[in-house]
C-alpha cells in the first residue's frame, strides 16, 4: 500500500481537511438553535476567514514559491532558516488548534457549548473533530518548523518572508489575537440580532 493511501502528505490537503473539520463545527453551532450556537458558528466562521487564508498563504506563497512542492515530507528544519515565518506561522497553527486567546477558541467553544445545550450526545462527538484537527495541525508545524536538517529544495532562492508576504501574515494574525482577547465588539454586535431571530422563530 501506497503511503499517500495511508496518511495525507500534501500540506494544502491537511490544511483543508482542518478547514473542513472547522467548518462541521459552526454547522452545528447554526443548527442547534441556540443563542451561543448560532453566535458561536459565526464567530468561528470569521475566525475561519482569518486563519486558513493565512495557512494557505504560508503553505502556497512562501513554502511552495520557494521549494516547488506541497509535501510536507521535504519540509523540516524551517525555524533554522526561516524564523520569522515560522513565529507566524506557529500562532496561525494555533488558531487553527482552537487554542485559548484566539478567536478560533471562542468560536468552537461557543458552538460546541450550544450543541452540548441541544444535544449533548452530539456535543461529545463534535468535541473529537476539535481534539484531531488539533492533533494533525501539530503535527504538520511539527514537521515543517523542525524535524531535523533543512532539505537540499531549500538550497535555492531561500529566504525569510519579504515585507509584502509579512504584512498579510501579520494582519492575519493581529486579527485573530486581538479579537480572541476582546471579543467584545463582535459579540455585542451579534447578540440584539441573534436573540431576534431566536425569540421570533420561538
Amino acid at each position: 500500500m501506497c503511503i499517500r493511501d495511508r496518511r495525507t502528505i500534501d500540506i494544502k490537503e491537511l490544511i483543508a481537511y482542518s478547514s473542513v473539520s472547522h467548518a462541521a463545527v459552526y454547522l452545528i453551532g447554526a443548527f442547534s438553535n441556540t443563542i451561543q450556537g448560532i453566535e458561536g458558528s459565526i464567530v468561528l466562521g470569521l475566525a475561519h476567514g482569518f486563519v486558513s487564508p493565512g495557512l494557505f498563504i504560508c503553505a502556497g506563497g512562501i513554502l511552495y514559491d520557494r521549494s516547488s512542492t506541497r509535501l510536507i515530507t521535504y519540509y523540516r528544519g524551517m525555524a533554522q532558516i526561516m524564523p520569522i515565518f515560522s513565529i507566524l506561522f506557529f500562532i496561525l497553527s494555533l488558531g487553527n488548534s482552537g487554542t485559548p486567546l484566539t478567536l478560533n477558541f471562542l468560536g468552537e467553544f461557543m458552538s460546541l457549548y450550544g450543541a452540548f445545550e441541544r444535544m449533548p450526545i452530539l456535543g461529545i462527538l463534535a468535541s473529537t473533530s476539535i481534539v484531531l484537527s488539533a492533533a494533525y495541525t501539530i503535527f504538520m508545524y511539527n514537521r515543517i518548523a523542525f524535524g531535523g536538517s533543512y532539505s537540499p529544495y531549500f538550497i535555492e532562492n531561500i529566504g525569510d518572508v519579504t515585507k509584502r508576504e509579512f504584512t498579510m501574515l501579520l494582519v492575519f494574525v493581529v486579527f485573530t489575537v486581538l479579537f480572541g482577547i476582546y471579543p467584545a465588539p463582535i459579540l455585542d454586535g451579534l447578540h440584539y440580532s441573534v436573540s431576534s431571530l431566536i425569540y421570533s422563530i420561538n
